[in-house]
């Protein structure tokens, strides 16, 4: 290789290193690192706080008016029975509304997250990565294995199944 072949090679590998840190760097000013572990993250884990709170206080209404219904004295009249139990109904209809806001705040979460997923997909691909990592690669832990909450609709055990080795 002559010393121009060689020169034009380097100059040609330099561009392509210096394209591929422009793009690198790019991708990376789109993830705006700074603004969502500042900003974005916290709120979304704020959120989610809420979520469970919302979601709790609106469990203990509902059993607290169950309780209430439960409790209601044999010797009532008919018609005071039925005044206490709309009574309660109402308040577990009001309870139940809670869905609502946390439907709202779930779905603002799902539109970060995917977002942040079409972010990292651009950071992946400027760096080249066009194959999946593996989903796990740290040595398996088998307690929090088994600690991974409920199972979607369809998966984990038939709780039937579950039923039949506690009879």
């Amino acid at each position: 290789m002559t010393g121009d072949e060689l020169r034009h090679e380097i100059a040609s590998e330099r561009r392509d290193l210096l394209n591929h840190v422009n793009a690198l760097r790019l991708a990376v000013a789109e993830l705006r690192p700074n603004e969502m572990r500042s900003k974005r993250l916290p709120s979304a884990l704020q959120e989610i706080g809420v979520i469970v709170e919302t979601t709790e206080a609106a469990a203990n209404q509902i059993m607290g008016a169950v309780e209430e219904i439960m409790q209601q004295p044999s010797d009532m009249s008919a018609e005071d029975y039925r005044a206490a139990v709309e009574e309660r109904c109402i308040a577990v209809m009001t309870a139940c509304s809670f869905q609502d806001l946390t439907g709202q705040r779930i779905n603002k979460i799902v539109e970060l997250l995917l977002k942040l997923e079409v972010k990292l997909a651009g950071l992946a691909e400027a760096l080249g990565e066009d194959q999946e990592l593996p989903e796990h690669t740290g040595e398996v832990d088998e307690d929090g294995e088994l600690l991974n909450g409920p199972a979607l609709p369809g998966e984990g055990a038939d709780q039937s199944e579950i039923d039949k080795l506690f009879a």
